[in-house]
């Protein structure tokens, strides 16, 4: 699906930050190492956070919302893959959590260029993709 504006962004932005947030409190009560335990609890977290922000800035951009055409964004893309983890071993579900990482850092990077108009969103945007490729440097090590 085509994200033509900003409130679809901020939608979709909802949408797998929700998704992810379910992801990581599952992987997070089913993982048997409990450094990678601690690690999605973290996400989990830091999930419930940025949900939180999403929302402060969807409702103090609401105006824009409906202003500028955005081309070139397509939520299928970036669609996180977030499939149960109760009953997959920790590197399977380590694996599951760098796509998702990869798949994130990708979508803020890219509209953070594509809603370059709103420079505090864009910098927001930026700023959650810098935070999941720390997340990917963790997941890695």
């Amino acid at each position: 699906m085509e994200l033509g504006t900003f409130g679809a962004i901020m939608k979709f932005a909802l949408e797998i930050e929700n998704e992810v947030l379910s992801f990581y409190e599952s992987a997070s009560q089913n993982a048997r190492d409990q450094n990678l335990s601690g690690l999605f609890g973290e996400l989990f977290s830091r999930g419930q956070k940025r949900i939180k922000t999403l929302e402060r800035i969807r409702r103090e951009n609401v105006t824009e919302m409906i202003l500028e055409p955005i081309i070139g964004l397509n939520s299928e893309t970036y669609k996180p893959e977030t499939t149960s983890s109760e009953g997959s071993d920790d590197n399977t579900v380590k694996r599951v959590a760098v796509i998702i990482e990869k798949n994130l850092n990708e979508f803020y990077n890219q509209a953070a260029v594509k809603i370059d108009f709103l420079s505090e969103v864009a910098y927001l945007f930026e700023l959650l993709a810098e935070a999941n490729e720390a997340t990917l440097q963790r997941l890695s090590s």
